[in-house]
């Protein structure tokens, strides 16, 4: 199931904060073994993918496929 959570990011590419729903979201560990959560999004004015930094109460959205 897609993630369907709106969440608030800064957009780099107009670089105003913007309101959007990810397309994907990574879960990776840091080098502090820290779990930390990014997301992969599409700019609503230009249509660029870029990535950010989600908070860390966002849920995990699975889609049934791993890669």
């Amino acid at each position: 199931m897609p993630c369907k959570t709106p969440v608030k990011v800064k957009d780099p590419t107009i670089h105003l904060e913007v309101i959007v729903i990810p397309e994907k979201v990574y879960v990776i560990r840091n080098h502090f073994g820290k779990e930390i959560k990014i997301g992969l999004f599409t700019s609503p004015k230009t249509g660029q993918k870029f990535r950010a930094l989600l908070p860390d109460v966002y849920p995990i959205c699975e889609d049934g496929e791993r890669q």
